[in-house]
Order: structure tokens, then C-alpha cells, then sequence
């Protein structure tokens, strides 16, 4: 038997290439009369196109039950085509549409050919501006979407998440995720009044990415949405007051570890110091060498997954802390993370955390712009979120222009543990006299 070779010797890995700035590709950007905003951005690599369209409808100005019945039949019947021939039409056209609600807007997402393009955004126009919602379709799916909250909301996950809107918002009881009595509730009639008071072009966000002409896709766009008017503004109805405090205990019955969410007000994505704020949560618990992760998986072993993210909790924006753990080392865990907070302002990160989260967040950003699809959602996200297209040229630049002195800024005003509201999901048992925040 011949002895094998020795494996060769592997040197360090080379150091990274220069940032490349990025540009986005050639694209147009109106207005149109009704107030919808189009950006419409050649990138050919495939011979398709992404097509995403945002609504914004957060939770506190809609009913959540209704919105969410909305969203499930927004795709289905007009008042010109009915459910089967649309989905005939989409299978000959190769076409996968598809709405949702998420929360805070009504989002949908098409992935077309680019031959079928003009159809589809015909088609995309003519569920806005002639919508039908018959009572026998707005009660098949009240019944399966009550059907399906039954399992969602015993799952422990989205528990926890419930438990933890209750804590921060006590008296916003509307916006909580609506149960099976609710759902199945609904009427069309609701849908309709809902769709006719907040399904309205005037701040709304059309993104069209693919192997398209910008200038011709514009003529298109203007032609296919000519119908959807403008019908004023949407109401201006002022989101509901951050009021929690501490950490709450929460049974769930049979669950067989404890969840545990907490909260934190944030900044908005247009603050200048969000660019320090992404950094600071990545070190913190963003990525899997992040402090949280050190700590709590591979020092402690009390979690295998455990994350801190910036998102929104009832059109807030919010810093989030979510994990599971054994039911009897929940507090542990909860003390484990107050210590990681704590830490951040008696051991600031080093230049090195700071440099490998900057890294990583540079290199998250770009490759969400590589794909059509990616680009696409990435867009109509910055533009949902009131910043400019340049965002995506501009933020790796500020994340590079980001100093220690200023993400120990943003754990001086955002990450102090008092900040945080948060609760601790589980079976009664022992556990919960340990529970502390102190």
C-alpha cells in the first residue's frame, strides 16, 4: 500500500481586497401623479424580473384580522378576471405572484419573465384598482387562516413574541396577532372598507429589477397604474407608546424549553447614528462571534442559537434579544445576558470586534444586491423605510467611517439593561422565583 503524500501546508489566508463601491445600475426613479413612487433598475443577469410593491399599513391603523384576509385574497378575484383564470394566466406565463402582510405593510411580490412583464403589471394594477372580495371567498379563507392561528399561536416562538407586545405596549390590546375568533370573523365587507381606505397609491413603493429597459418599463409602469387614482393620503394615526418595563413571566404550558424576548427602544434607519448602531448590535449579538453567542453557547452552553437584531414591534423600531433555553436555567440565561449588557460599557469592544463586525455587515449588505431578487426586496425596503436609493452606495461607506467612540455612544444611549422590557415564556415551575432583571 503506497504511504499517501503529506497534505500540504496552508499559509494565512490572504488579507481582503478593497471595498468596491457600490453603483446601482442604470434605473429610473418617478413619481407618478397618483403618488406612487416607481424605481425601475436594469440588471440582466437573468431574463427576468423581480417586481415588489409596498403598502405601508402598520398594525395600529388597520385591524389585523382583516389585513390579514386582505392580504391572502388581494391575488385571488377582480372584478374582471376570476381566481382559476389568474392562476392559469400566471402557470402559461411561468409567474409566481404572491401578497403578504407583515405588520407594518402590505407587501407583494411577483418573479416574472421579462417578456411577460407589461402583463403582469397590468395584472398587479388591476388587483388595486378593481378589487373583488365575495363573501364566499372572504369566508374560505377567514376559516383556513382561523384554522392555521390555532397552531401559530401555541407555538412557543410566537408566544413569546405576543407576551412580549403586551409588555411594551399594554394598552395597544388592537394590535396584538389576531386569533382563530377573529380571523374567522371577518367579513367581506371589511375587507373591502379596508382596501378602499388603505390600499391607495399616495406613498406607496413600486420596485421593478431585471432584464428590462428603464425608460419603456417607466411607460409601462405609468400606463399599467393609470387606473389605481389618488384618493388622498391614508390616515395619519399615531403609533401606540412605548410603555413596559422589566421582565415578566409568561406560562405556556407543555413547552418544553423557555423562551425568552426583550426589547429595547432604537433610532430610526434614517438617525445618523444607525451606521454605529448596526456595528454595535452585530458585535454584541448579530453574527456568530458575537458576545452573546461567545458567551451563552460556547462558554456557558445555556443557548444554541441566541441573536439580538434591529426590527420594528408595532411600527417602533426596537432593539431585539431572542433565545431558548432549558426551562430551569432561564434565569441563568437572563443573568448571563444583563452581565453581556452590562459589559458593554465596562469593556468596550475592542478595535478588533469592531473591524470583524464591520466586515461582516459590509459583506451582508453586498451580497443581498447581487441577485435581482435581492436587489429588488433590498430597495423596496430603503425606499419603505424613508431613505434614498443611494443608501445602498452610501452605507458601507458609513459603516467604514464608523469610530470606537461612536458605537460606545450608542451602548451609552441604547443599551443600557434598564432600557430593556422583556419576558420569559414557559411551564409554572420553580424557575420563575429566580427570575430577575437586577
Amino acid at each position: 500500500m503506497t504511504p499517501s503524500a503529506p497534505a500540504p501546508a496552508v499559509g494565512p489566508l490572504p488579507p481582503l481586497g478593497p471595498h468596491q463601491p457600490f453603483e446601482l445600475p442604470p434605473h429610473t426613479d418617478l413619481s407618478l401623479p397618483s403618488g406612487l413612487r416607481a424605481v425601475i433598475v436594469r440588471a440582466d443577469s437573468t431574463p427576468m424580473a423581480e417586481i415588489r410593491l409596498l403598502l405601508p399599513l402598520p398594525v395600529h391603523r388597520a385591524d389585523p384580522a382583516t389585513a390579514s384576509v386582505l392580504a391572502a385574497l388581494l391575488t385571488g378575484n377582480t372584478a374582471l378576471r376570476t381566481a382559476a383564470g389568474i392562476e392559469a394566466a400566471l402557470g402559461r406565463e411561468g409567474s409566481l405572484l404572491s401578497a403578504a402582510w407583515t405588520g407594518s405593510g402590505l407587501a407583494l411580490s411577483a418573479s416574472v419573465p421579462a417578456h411577460a412583464l407589461r402583463w403582469t403589471l397590468d395584472l398587479i394594477a388591476e388587483f388595486l384598482a378593481h378589487p373583488h372580495y365575495s363573501r364566499a371567498a372572504c369566508e374560505a379563507v377567514a376559516r383556513r387562516l382561523a384554522e392555521r392561528a390555532h397552531g401559530t399561536l401555541a407555538a412557543p416562538a410566537v408566544a413569546a413574541q405576543e407576551a412580549l407586545r403586551a409588555r411594551c405596549f399594554p394598552d395597544a390590546h388592537h394590535t396584538r396577532r389576531p386569533g382563530p375568533d377573529a380571523l374567522g370573523a371577518v367579513t367581506s365587507e371589511q375587507v373591502t372598507a379596508l382596501h378602499t381606505a388603505a390600499v391607495v397609491p399616495r406613498g406607496a413603493f413600486l420596485v421593478v429589477v431585471g432584464a428590462v429597459d428603464p425608460q419603456r418599463t417607466t411607460a409601462d409602469v405609468t400606463a399599467a397604474f393609470a387606473s389605481w387614482t389618488d384618493t388622498g393620503p391614508p390616515p395619519d394615526v399615531p403609533g401606540p407608546v412605548w410603555s413596559g418595563g422589566g421582565i415578566g413571566v409568561v406560562h405556556h404550558r407543555g413547552a418544553a424549553q423557555a423562551q425568552l424576548a426583550l426589547a429595547a427602544p432604537a433610532p430610526p434607519r434614517t438617525d445618523p447614528s444607525f451606521p454605529a448602531l448596526s456595528l454595535g448590535n452585530c458585535l454584541f449579538g448579530g453574527f456568530f462571534s458575537s458576545r452573546l453567542m461567545r458567551q451563552l453557547r460556547e462558554k456557558s452552553g445555556l443557548v444554541y442559537q441566541v441573536e439580538s437584531t434591529i426590527d420594528d414591534v408595532v411600527a417602533r423600531p426596537a432593539i431585539l434579544i431572542n433565545c431558548a433555553t432549558a426551562v430551569d436555567t432561564a434565569p441563568d440565561t437572563l443573568h448571563e445576558i444583563r452581565e453581556q449588557l452590562d459589559q458593554l460599557h465596562s469593556r468596550p469592544p475592542s478595535p478588533r470586534e469592531i473591524d470583524a463586525a464591520r466586515e461582516y455587515i459590509t459583506g451582508i449588505t453586498y451580497i443581498g444586491q447581487t441577485s435581482q431578487s435581492g436587489l429588488a426586496s433590498t430597495l423596496v425596503g430603503v425606499l419603505g423605510y424613508g431613505m434614498s436609493t443611494d443608501w445602498l452606495r452610501d452605507f458601507p461607506e458609513q459603516l467604514r467611517a464608523v469610530t470606537a467612540a461612536q458605537v460606545t455612544e450608542v451602548f451609552e444611549q441604547h443599551y443600557r439593561a434598564d432600557a430593556f422590557t422583556g419576558v420569559a415564556v414557559g411551564a409554572p415551575g420553580p424557575w420563575e422565583e429566580r427570575v430577575s432583571w437586577t
